[in-house]
C-alpha cells in the first residue's frame, strides 16, 4: 500500500491539465488509449523493480511511494512515465543504488548532505527527515544537498512538513532549459520549488511550481502520448512559437512572467546548487542523459509552527482564510475558487478510488522494464 504519511500532498502543478472555468477537469488520458491500474499494483511493480537494480528493501518503498504517489495526485508526468529512464540509470550503473547519506557541515538548525549520486528521491527525503528532526529542535531549519539526482516533484518534500504541523519548503536545480531575458542559449532550468503550510479541518495549501509555463514532463508526456501543445509552452530551436513537443524538447521552455520567472528560477539556482557546491546553470546533467551523472542539488528547509504560536490556534486562522477565499466572489463562469494543492488532493481521493489512468504508451514502456528485470507486472 501506499504509504499516506509520504503521498499525501498537493500542488499547483495540475493534475492532467488545469481545471476549466466550471472546475471540470481536463486532459485526462482517454477511451481505448487507457488502462486503469491499481496503485497497489504500480508502488509493488515499481518497489520490485529498484529492489532488483540494488536498490535495498525499505529504499525502494520510499523511491516508489514517491512515484507512484505523484500519478495518484494527478501529477503524470513525474509518475511511472520516468521509470524507464530511472530503471536504465541503475542499470548503467550511473546512480548509486546505496548511497552512504552523510553531513559534510553541520550545526543546530543546518545541515550539508553529500547526495553520493543516490537516487533523487531517497536522498531527498532523507534529507527533508533531518529538516523535519532540526526545525524540532531549533524552531527553523535548513538543508542542503549536493551530488543527487531529479527527485521528482517538490511537493512530497514540503508536505512532509505540513504533516507533522510545520511549513515545508522544497527547492531543486535541475538541467538548462531557458534561456536567460535577453539571451539565447540555455543557461537556467525551470528549478520547480514548493511550500506547504498546514491547516486544521481544510487540506493544507500547497504550492508546487517551476518557473518555466509548463514543466519539461508535460511536453515529453505529450511526445510520448502523440499530443500537440500550446504555442505558448516552448519554442524550437531556432526560438519560433512551436506546437511540436518533439521540437519543442530541442528548444527552449518559456519562463513564466518573462523576466520575472528568470530571476526567480536564477534564485532559486543560487539557493540549490551554488549555495550546496553542486552543479548548477548549464553544468547539471539532464534526466535523459542515462549515462551522465546529475549533479543536482536541493535545499529544504521546515519552520515548526509551535515555536511561534499555538498550533491548534494557527492552523484555526488557516482555515478562516481558506473559507473566506473560497467564499468569495466568482468571475463570471466560476463554479469553485481553488487553494494551492487543493485539485491534487481531489485527484487523489478519485484516483484511490477508480485506480490510475495510463495511456497504453506507458504502458508498454512498464511492460518493457518488466521484462528487462525479470519482474512481474499484471495490468
Amino acid at each position: 500500500m501506499i504509504d499516506t504519511s509520504v503521498s499525501k500532498m498537493g500542488g499547483l502543478e495540475s493534475p492532467s491539465g488545469p481545471p476549466d472555468r466550471g472546475g471540470k477537469f481536463m486532459g485526462e488520458p482517454n477511451g481505448k488509449e487507457t488502462v486503469i491500474a491499481k496503485p497497489e499494483t504500480l508502488m509493488t511493480f515499481c518497489t520490485d523493480v529498484f529492489e532488483k537494480l540494488g536498490v535495498p528493501h525499505e529504499e525502494a518503498v520510499i523511491a516508489a511511494d514517491a512515484i507512484v504517489g505523484s500519478n495518484l495526485r494527478g501529477v503524470d508526468t513525474h509518475g511511472v512515465i520516468r521509470m524507464l529512464v530511472y530503471s536504465a540509470k541503475l542499470r548503467a550503473g550511473c546512480v548509486n543504488p546505496k548511497p552512504n547519506l552523510r553531513p559534510l557541515r553541520e550545526t543546530k538548525g543546518t545541515a550539508l548532505i553529500d547526495g553520493e549520486n543516490g537516487f533523487g528521491q531517497i536522498v531527498g527525503y532523507r534529507a527533508m527527515e533531518i529538516a523535519l528532526k532540526k526545525a524540532k529542535e531549533v524552531g527553523v531549519s535548513c538543508v542542503s544537498v549536493r551530488n543527487s539526482n531529479h527527485f521528482g516533484t517538490c511537493a512530497r518534500y514540503s508536505m512532509m512538513a505540513s504533516s507533522q504541523d510545520m511549513i515545508g519548503l522544497a527547492f531543486t536545480n535541475a538541467s538548462a532549459q531557458i534561456a536567460p531575458t535577453g539571451g539565447a542559449e540555455k543557461m537556467l532550468a525551470n528549478n520547480p520549488w514548493s511550500i506547504a503550510v498546514p491547516a486544521g479541518e481544510r487540506f493544507p495549501v500547497v504550492l508546487d511550481m517551476a518557473n518555466s509555463v509548463v514543466a519539461r514532463g508535460k511536453i515529453r508526456q505529450a511526445a510520448k502520448e502523440g499530443r500537440s501543445i500550446p504555442p505558448d509552452w516552448a519554442v524550437d530551436k531556432s526560438g519560433q512559437p512551436t506546437t511540436d513537443p518533439k521540437a519543442a524538447l530541442e528548444g527552449f521552455l518559456l519562463p513564466i512572467a518573462g523576466y520575472k520567472g528568470y530571476g526567480i528560477t536564477l534564485m532559486v539556482d543560487l539557493l540549490t546548487g551554488v549555495l550546496a557546491n553542486s552543479a548548477y546553470g548549464p553544468r547539471v546533467q539532464g534526466l535523459d542523459i542515462v549515462e551522465a551523472i546529475g549533479g543536482v542539488g536541493h535545499t529544504f528547509m521546515a519552520i515548526d509552527v509551535a515555536a511561534f504560536d499555538d498550533v491548534a490556534e494557527f492552523k484555526a486562522r488557516i482555515d478562516a482564510y481558506i473559507d473566506e477565499i473560497k467564499g468569495s466572489k466568482k468571475a463570471a463562469g466560476v463554479e469553485v475558487i481553488y487553494m494551492p494543492g487543493e485539485i491534487e488532493f481531489l485527484k487523489m481521493e478519485e484516483r484511490r478510488r477508480k485506480g490510475i489512468p495510463l495511456h497504453i504508451n506507458i504502458v508498454n514502456d512498464l511492460r518493457k522494464i518488466a521484462r528487462e528485470n525479470g519482474v512481474p507486472l499484471d495490468l
